[in-house]
């Protein structure tokens, strides 16, 4: 007796667009409608217990996007660039921060599963994410964006951020520095660890032996603090530069170095990930990699759309390219 699993191979589709046409609910392309119907002809297939949900108004096509902070102003472009191409296509848009929390990104996956939302953007928290992540693709189409997590095969949008973190150490290394501090995100997401894995090749390429003292890890959400500042310039031979995670610590950094009366970069330099936002940053003299968050949006949900109208191919993932700004944050140590 035909499943509905051998339909969705014979269809070539995956088993939620199946179960799609079956219930008639949800966008499917008319063609996948018509292979789908074929395949369940050509199986004999007669569909029973398929678990039908409270319809809804098909004007309410739904996606969500999950991120850690929508204060960030990365994640702020991401989402505009979401909303643009899911407006384009009759979708609606629900935002869910998570705070790097592992308990509410559980939660939202949950609340998507349960408001059986068309399809899921997704910036994880970090490896933990992977068991979650694993149960809601077997109910409802997703996509990465920003960070892979080990275990999950899912298309993916996000950027070459272990050669950006390169050349942002390489360019304090070429203006003379060699005590270099960084500061990463957490070490359990992608986003960290390939900062940390860009700052150690750049030293490495440069003859430079890593310190594990200039090593430290810290949020990189808002509501962030600047310890690791005096941690680091409190050592017996301080770093001359830093290279911190994104715009939030840069800017706590900046604060703790003007309470010890220390400028930038006369006293110190520092590079980081960058602020997306030109009009924003008009006035910063920080040197930047700065990522095409919009892009990753809108790329990352037309790659979605395409799961949700049911094309199944393997899973793809888009590296999107970093610019830089090289501005004032960054002298030659003193003597």
């Amino acid at each position: 007796m035909a499943t509905l699993t051998d339909v969705a191979h014979k269809a070539g589709v995956s088993i939620m667009t199946v179960s799609r046409v079956i219930r008639g609910q949800g966008p499917v392309r008319e063609a996948t409608r018509q292979r789908v119907l074929e395949a369940m002809a050509e199986l004999q297939y007669v569909p029973r217990g398929v678990a039908t949900p409270t319809p809804r108004p098909s004007s309410l096509h739904t996606l969500v996007l999950i991120v850690p902070d929508i204060t960030n102003p990365f994640f702020t472009f991401l989402a505009r660039g979401m909303e643009d191409v899911a407006r384009k296509h009759g979708y609606q848009v629900l935002l869910v921060n998570t705070d790097e929390n592992e308990n509410r990104e559980r939660d939202a996956l949950r609340m998507c599963v349960d408001l059986h939302v068309d399809g899921v953007l997704i910036c994880p928290v970090g490896d933990s994410s992977s068991e979650c992540l694993a149960w809601l693709q077997q109910h409802t189409p997703l996509v990465l964006v920003d960070r892979s997590v080990k275990g999950i095969e899912a298309d993916l949008v996000k950027g070459n951020v272990k050669e950006a973190s390169h050349i942002l150490v390489s360019h304090l290394i070429e203006a003379g520095h060699r005590r270099i501090g960084i500061v990463t995100g957490p070490a359990q997401n992608e986003a960290g660890r390939e900062r940390l894995d860009g700052y150690l090749a750049a030293l490495e390429a440069h003859g430079i032996p890593a310190r594990p003292e200039y090593i430290r890890e810290a949020s990189m959400l808002r509501d962030g603090d600047a310890r690791y500042v005096d941690a680091l310039l409190d050592l017996p031979e301080p770093p001359t530069a830093l290279f911190v995670a994104n715009v939030f610590q840069y800017a706590h950094t900046r604060q703790r170095l003007a309470a010890r009366n220390l400028t930038v970069p006369d006293d110190i330099s520092i590079v980081a990930f960058g602020n997306t936002d030109e009009l924003a940053s008009v006035d910063s003299p920080l040197t930047a990699a700065i990522q095409p968050a919009y892009s990753y949006g809108s790329l990352g949900t037309q790659m979605l759309l395409e799961r949700v109208e049911g094309l199944s191919h393997p899973p793809r993932r888009m590296i999107l390219e970093s610019h830089y700004v090289f501005r004032q944050s960054v002298a030659p140590p003193r003597a």
